[in-house]
């Protein structure tokens, strides 16, 4: 593979450094800065880009940051943590609109809710490990791969968990021959727990960081408008839903994970519908709410909505929408679920930028819309 030398000029949506070869060839490269100049070696060439690898650094960038992290750059947690925060957020938010913007919809005259993380590091309320007993490794695997990398600590996950790592790691070695798994969460409530070859999430779905998710109720609070129902469609647990339930005379709170057995807490009004988004979005609005006015919270998973969001506007053609507020953990589908709510009719009024989980790429973005 031929290698070369480059200048860092930018970053990427995705999280690599972004350099131009000689021929015009956009190169993008892990773990650079803006500013640095280095050897890399191309490793892949596509149509329009390359991917490459730093090989040397031959100047810093004095925009680089030193990681807290020892296994920084070989676990596959972490890919910013040689970024300045200020740097991190910047580039999540410039991604966004840049991606909206080539995607066509327009944002100059938006406004733009930022909300970065007060605490880049230590924000995690839960991780998950991997383990073998034979080799006494337990951490994170490297990116691509199964190898374990070993780790006494996690940089960006909450104190106390790691004040139990210790024990953890001991106690697993002991129980176990070869390979295992291990999750450490922190309830509501500041209790350490662990949980043992169990699938993700053994102690129900949260956020995983309280702060910023504490950001994002706050700002569909703020930006949910007054109606007869609210529809929290892939609603889970309720996180977005149930801290605002009072204002609302009915609230459906519709997933296929829905609590099996809502906690005795919940308001009367507020049901929980456990059914899958493709199956309740083909069926008539419930008879209790259909002749009122609605608000929605919609927060899909990663993929996004896909042809749920024609549907959806489908079924809420005839009915009095005050508000649509759309959540995305990845740019692209969030961009495709808002182009197609606007060919729909509805109009962007705002938009927000969450950042959920410092030192990585991943950002949360926010929309309000009418009709």
């Amino acid at each position: 593979m031929e290698e070369r030398i480059v200048t860092i000029h930018d970053l990427s949506r995705g999280g690599s450094g972004v350099a131009r070869l000689d021929s015009g060839e956009i190169v993008f490269v892990p773990f650079t800065a803006p500013g640095d100049q280095l050897r890399i070696r191309i490793v892949e060439r596509k149509k329009n880009y390359c991917q490459g690898v730093a090989l040397e650094w031959l100047k810093t960038s004095a925009s680089r940051a030193t990681p807290e992290c020892p296994a920084f750059m070989k676990c596959g947690g972490c890919s910013w943590q040689h970024l300045p925060y200020p740097l991190q957020f910047e580039t999540k938010k410039k991604g966004l609109l840049h991606a909206l913007g080539r995607a066509g919809i327009a944002v100059d005259s938006v406004p733009v809710d930022e909300m970065p993380a007060e605490h880049p590091y230590h924000y995690r309320n839960r991780i998950q490990l991997h383990g073998n007993a034979d080799h006494a490794s337990l951490g994170f695997f490297e990116p691509g791969t199964k190898k374990i990398v070993d780790i006494t600590n996690c940089a960006i996950a909450d104190p106390r968990i790691n004040d139990m790592l210790p024990e953890l790691r001991e106690r697993g070695f002991r129980s176990f021959r070869g390979e295992f798994k291990l999750e450490i969460d922190l309830s509501e409530e500041g209790a350490v727990r662990s949980a043992w070859n169990r699938r993700h999430a053994a102690f129900g779905f949260r956020q995983v960081n309280d702060e910023q998710n504490k950001k994002l109720q706050e700002w569909v609070s703020a930006n949910t408008g007054t109606a007869d129902t609210l529809l929290d469609v892939y609603g889970g647990t309720g996180n977005l839903s149930l801290p605002i339930a009072e204002r609302f005379k009915r609230v459906e709170c519709i997933d296929l994970f829905t609590p099996k057995d809502p906690p005795a807490s919940t308001p009367s009004h507020f049901h929980f519908i456990r059914q899958p988004i493709e199956k309740w979005i083909q069926s008539p609005l419930s008879p209790e709410s259909a002749n009122g006015s609605f608000s929605l919270v919609v927060d899909p998973p990663r993929e996004g909505m896909g042809p749920n969001a024609r549907i959806l506007c489908e079924k809420l053609k005839k009915a009095q929408v005050s508000s649509l507020i759309l959540v995305g953990c990845e740019v692209d589908s969030f961009i495709r679920d808002a182009n197609q709510l606007i060919r729909r009719g509805y109009t962007l009024v705002r938009l927000g930028v969450l950042d959920l989980f410092p030192q990585t790429p991943h950002v949360e973005s926010l929309a309000l819309f009418s009709r």
